[in-house]
């Protein structure tokens, strides 16, 4: 089979389904969905009670893996049985977080996992064998197990969960540990809502989050032939296993390791860091020459408050009645004597110039409209708005033309 696989390929990016119905279906089971993580929430607590706090037994065992499951909504489909043989050691691909309990639960077999309580950790079907900094040791105390519990260990020799496209390079180290392993194919399948077990640098617990949030997930597994080691290297025994799990599921078997995907994702986390951010919309030019008049007729309103309107209305003088008559919603800015009359204006009525502090309270005046008192029947009320208005306008194209030293008249 070619090997055309890209990296970026062996990711899930996204989470939730892009079809449109089973967006639908998951916000119909939203509420079942929550209800049911709280009675799971409930169950993992009570996983936790059981193996910390009852004697390490094989019941115990068994009572521990049957509620994780429960918990986890995890249900294990295997699809030949009848293959499974009494070996020392479980290969398979990695898919999720619980691989290793869904292999448990059909061969009882253990995964290198963190040091926890011995009942609750046999449950879930994982042991300490230390750190793999130290590997001789690690492989010694591996070793030491196998002889002395009689109890299979299960390795995904991938050590990096993909999406099942493919079938990276496996490590050698597990292969040294015994003559004869029985391969294990796995594969994962959420019914109804089609949630991703895992995406790109989702983080440990929000899986399980979602495997407590989802109705059902389930492991399918597929035991192949055992396979021996005989006198071959076990590098090269590794990839015998390999090319085997890969054609039983029909993935390829690219010349990646783990390491190559770690390697990436640090690249992409760097490239995302660096990328420039996302630059904001410019305002467009004939909505700048646009504000810029309307910002000549009524100086003390904001700029963003005018460019929001002409936005609207792509036209000046809409937008300056709708700024006099209160449907644009602002702070009023203070009238600057400096940027708004640099030099003392020149008044057409008299053809004397002003100083500055006389331009000032000059401008103040001419938009003081304030009524001098409150009319107490509606029309009169209505009456002195109109004319307030008519005369604010006025003052604003008087103060316009004299700015621009314009030969309209009044």
């Amino acid at each position: 089979m070619p090997n055309n696989i890209e990296i970026n390929q062996l990711f899930c990016f996204k989470r939730f389904p892009e079809n449109e119905l089973k967006i639908l279906c998951l916000v119909l089971y939203l509420p079942v969905g929550i209800v049911l993580f709280i009675l799971r929430t409930i169950l993992a607590l009570s996983v936790v009670l059981i193996g910390c706090s009852l004697s390490d037994t094989r019941i115990i065992h068994k009572l521990v893996n049957k509620i994780a499951c429960l918990t986890l909504g995890i249900t294990v489909t295997v699809e030949n049985p009848d293959k499974k043989e009494n070996v020392e050691v479980y290969i398979s691909n990695n898919l999720s977080i619980f691989d290793h309990l869904a292999v448990h639960t059909a061969t009882g077999s253990v995964s290198p996992g963190a040091q926890m309580h011995p009942a609750l950790a046999r449950g879930l079907g994982v042991h300490y064998f230390g750190t793999q900094t130290n590997l001789e040791s690690f492989k010694k105390n591996v070793a030491d197990f196998l002889s002395e519990q009689q109890i299979p260990v299960h390795f995904t020799p991938e050590e990096k969960i993909t999406n099942g496209k493919a079938l990276l390079k496996f490590k050698s180290y597990p292969f040294s540990l015994t003559n004869k392993v029985q391969p294990v194919c796995i594969s994962i399948e959420r019914p109804f809502l089609d949630l991703s077990v895992t995406t790109l640098r989702s983080s440990y617990w929000t899986d399980v989050l979602f495997y407590m949030f989802s109705p059902l997930t389930n492991y399918k597994l597929k035991f192949l032939p055992p396979l021996e080691k005989k006198s071959v290297a076990e590098a090269e025994f590794s990839e015998i296993v390999r090319q085997n799990i890969a054609s039983a599921l029909k993935v390829e078997t690219p010349e990646l390791t783990a390491a190559d995907l770690l390697e990436w994702e640090k690249r992409q986390l760097v490239e995302q860091q660096r990328a420039p951010p996302v630059p904001r919309p410019s305002v467009d030019s004939e909505v700048r020459r646009m504000a810029t008049q309307v910002k000549d007729v009524l100086p003390h309103v904001p700029l963003n408050a005018i460019y929001k309107d002409l936005n609207k209305t792509r036209n000046v003088d809409t937008t300056i009645t709708n700024i006099l008559e209160g449907r644009v919603h602002f702070v009023p800015e203070q009238i600057s004597s400096t940027s708004n009359n640099p030099q003392p204006s020149t008044s057409v009525a008299s053809g004397t110039k002003a100083s500055p502090s006389t331009s000032t309270t000059s401008d103040r005046d001419l938009f003081n409209t304030a009524a001098s008192s409150f009319a107490r029947s509606a029309h009169e009320r209505n009456k002195s708005f109109q004319e307030r208005k008519e005369q604010l306008i006025a003052n604003a194209r008087r103060r316009y033309i004299e700015k621009h030293d314009l030969k309209i008249p009044f």
